[in-house]
This record gives C-alpha cells, structure tokens and sequence, in this order.
C-alpha cells in the first residue's frame, strides 16, 4: 500500500507560501514599526510556520491548512495596513483596503481552527449548523467591509477607501449589528467548543487542550497586565502568537504521545486480558485519530470482527480481505503470522484522507501487535457458535471439547486435570485435531493457535 512521504512534492506548497509571508512581512517592515499592527506581522510568520510543520509530520491535517490560510490572510493585512498607514502613492489605497476587510476572514479561520482542535473535525455533527453560520456571517461582513469603509477609523489608516468615501447611515447600522457582536460571538465560540470537545475526550486529547487553554491563559494574563501598567492592549496582542505555536506543538507531539501509548498498550493490559480485541481496536482508533477501528480474525475471505471500537454490539458480516480494502470509508491492514493472513486491522478513516508516513507506519506496527492479541485471544465464544452452525461436524465430540479448551489456552497437561484424563488420552486427540484441520507438524509454528484459526477460516 503505497504511502505518502511529506518530504516530496506535497511539502513544497506550504514552504513557497511561508516564503511569501516572509517576503510580504518583510517589505511591511521596511516602512517601519508600527506596534498597533505589529501582532499581524508575528502571526503572519508564526501561523504559516505551524502549519507547515504540522503538514510536515501529517500531511493533510486539516489544522495545518487552516493555519496556513490565516498566516496568508494574516501576511496580507499586515503588509496592506503597513502601506496604508504611511501611503506613498495612489496604489496604497488598495494596499489600504486589502489591509482592512480580511479581518473578519483571518477571524473565521481562526474560530475554526480552534473550534475543530486538535483533529481538525468539528466536535460533533451538530456543530455543522454553527459553522454555517459562521460561513454566512464572515461572507455579510466581508462584503460591507470591501465596500464601504466601515473599519477603517478603528484601523488607523490614512488611505481612503477605493470605493466609497464615507459609509451611509443604513451601511453603519447594519454593520454595527453584525460585525461587532459578531466578532464577539466568534470569540465565545473559542471558549464553548473547547469545553465541548473536553466533555466528550479523555487522555491524549485533554492533554493537548490543556497545552492550548494554558497558552491563552498566559495571553490573557499579559494582556491584563498590560492594559494594567501601560495602558496599551499591544503586549497581549503580542502574546497571541503563543497560540498558534502551542497548538501545532499540541497536534504533532501529542500525536507523538498518542503512537507510544498505542505501541504499549500491550504491555499495560497484559496478555490474559479478555477484552484484547477491543483495547487494540480503541488503541488503533485513538492513535490514528479515526472515528473507530475494528480488529477482524480470519483468512483472506472469512474475516470475522472480534474487536470493535467504539463498542455497539450489533453483528457485523463477515467479510474479505479484498472487501475490506476497496472500502471508501475506511483504511485496512492485513494480520499476518508466519507469512499467513490471520487477520485485519482497519480504522474508519476515509481512503481520501491518506495516512502519512508516520501513521502509515504506526498503522503497520498496529496491526504486528494484533497479530500477538490474535494469539492471545480466547475463542471460546466463537468456537461455541460455529459449532452451533455446523461448522465442527469433522471432529468427534471429545475432539470438539478438547479444542475448546485449547482455544482457553490450556496447555495439554491442564486439558488432562480439567477432563480427569490421562496424558496418554489427550495427547493422541490434540494430535487427531491437527491431523482433521490440515495442521502438519512444523518448528516455526505454533499449531495449538493456527488449530483455532484453521476452524474459523472454514
């Protein structure tokens, strides 16, 4: 399965746009300091930055686009007020209004990134309703601000608007309705979608919203203290860099923290676990940042789920290999132990959505570590229902009841105390067993487990 590297093409589009920030900052610069618009200029650097270092570890992550939208949306008004606030010519006063009407653009781009942090996904399908409304808002105040000059007075720019000189009373009222309460609102938004996405979390994902609530804390703090001692808001615009840095930080390293805790997890739980199947599903699922995954058992054309996450309970079909890998909807690893196919792991993750090299690799080690849970795995339950289909019908009853117990894990000598027979007896019955399911003797395997995945690939 082939795999998308992030050193290839797909990184040179978000290192040429951190350039054309850079250079867009840098002529900005060059007509001097202006600290009212200085905070646009590090987030004009910083946003693009993140968001290629987050493409970079995980290319497509939907945060990283929105980054590197706003740092561009960001670069642009930077440069725009810059010229605008000392014009030299009859071009700044388009460089002017470039640097004005963005602003509620940058701001709704903001508001998602943070609302759909740390996975860039909304924090559940109702939240689908308010992003419209965000949409349709941004699209209103946008179009009132390219056309007249609503903003400009809190701008501070000396460059008259190329449209319309002033803005009439109606423009200003509707404006005032709008705009202001809903830069407000957007605002709020931060606040509700990170407690929601709190409430519905736990481990990793809590971990990378405390790193973003506690950067904010330490903006709104500086910015306090500044209002406070000087009077000026500047510090704490400032400090807002702090977020978009922390929060690329938060998406790459807690991603980082989430693949060690999927290749322990093993470790933790112990192999005598009943509930194996689904704590490497759940692990797979959190890992890879997928709405769940499931762990199949069986051959290349009779898999059956074993692992389910998140849990439902309702019966899924069997299915192929094949199946399972043209699924649009999700992503499929085969299991495989001594060059068989024992098994699948697949995430419900779209195909269009590609894993990166990191999480195709993780993905890989995924599926080695069920490969080890399958070995592990009690079949007890399974064995019962297929013998109640018929599917046992070549072994004789002893042979049946012998293999139950094999599939507990109970060596030869626990078979014997636990049906009161003698070594002698038990051994020729295991023995018929593998001889009936086509298991011949080899060093390299282990025929106690393929005997149980022999019976359910039948």
């Amino acid at each position: 399965m082939t795999r998308t590297d992030p050193r290839g093409l797909r990184g040179l589009l978000p290192l040429l746009l951190v350039s054309v920030a850079v250079v867009l900052v840098a002529f900005g610069l060059s007509r001097g300091v202006w600290l009212p618009n200085l905070h646009n200029a590090l987030l004009a650097l910083a946003l693009p930055v993140v968001g290629t270092y987050v493409l970079f570890q995980r290319p497509g992550h939907r945060e990283g686009l929105l980054f590197m939208a706003a740092g561009m949306v960001e670069a642009v008004m930077f440069l725009g007020r810059q010229v605008g606030h000392t014009p030299t010519s009859e071009a700044s006063r388009w460089w002017g209004w470039l640097g004005v009407w963005p602003l509620v653009v940058a701001l709704a781009l903001t508001t998602f990134a943070v609302i759909c942090f740390p996975d860039g996904r909304l924090p559940s399908p109702r939240w689908r309703g308010v992003a419209a409304v965000v949409v349709a808002v941004t699209v209103v105040c946008a179009a009132l601000s390219a056309t007249w000059p609503v903003e400009y007075a809190a701008a501070g720019l000396d460059t008259p608007h190329p449209f319309h000189a002033g803005t009439p009373d109606a423009v200003a009222q509707v404006w005032a309705a709008i705009a202001h309460p809903a830069y407000v609102v957007f605002q709020l938004l931060w606040v509700v979608a990170l407690v929601a996405r709190w409430r519905t979390s736990e481990g990793h994902v809590r971990r990378q919203l405390t790193w973003l609530v506690t950067a904010a804390a330490v903006s709104v703090v500086v910015l306090v203290v500044g209002l406070v001692a000087w009077g000026t808001p500047v510090p704490g615009l400032i400090s807002v860099t702090l977020l978009p840095v922390t929060a690329g930080w938060a998406i790459v390293h807690g991603q980082h923290a989430a693949a060690y805790s999927a290749l322990t997890w093993l470790s933790r739980t112990g192999p005598e676990a009943r509930d194996l199947p689904t704590d490497i599903a759940r692990a797979a699922a959190e890992a890879l940042g997928t709405r769940g995954a499931t762990l199949w058992m069986g051959g290349v054309d009779d898999l059956r789920a074993v692992g389910v996450w998140p849990e439902s309970g309702a019966d899924i079909p069997v299915e192929s290999l094949p199946v399972l890998g043209s699924a649009a909807h999700s992503q499929v690893r085969a299991v495989t132990s001594h060059g068989s196919v024992v098994g699948a792991l697949t995430i419900a993750r779209s195909q269009a959505n590609r894993l990166s090299y990191p999480e195709g690799r993780l993905f890989d080690d995924l599926a080695a570590q069920a490969a080890l849970v399958i070995e592990h795995l009690d079949l007890s339950d399974v064995i019962a229902r297929e013998r109640r289909a018929g599917h046992l019908d070549g072994l004789s009853p002893r042979e049946r009841e012998v293999l139950e117990l094999m599939a507990r894990g109970l060596s030869n000598a626990a078979i014997c105390e636990e049906l009161h027979l003698s070594i002698k007896t038990v051994e020729p019955v295991v023995s018929t067993i593998f001889t009936k399911l086509g298991l011949h003797a080899d060093a390299t395997s282990n025929r106690r487990v393929l005997a149980v995945l022999a019976f359910v690939r039948t």
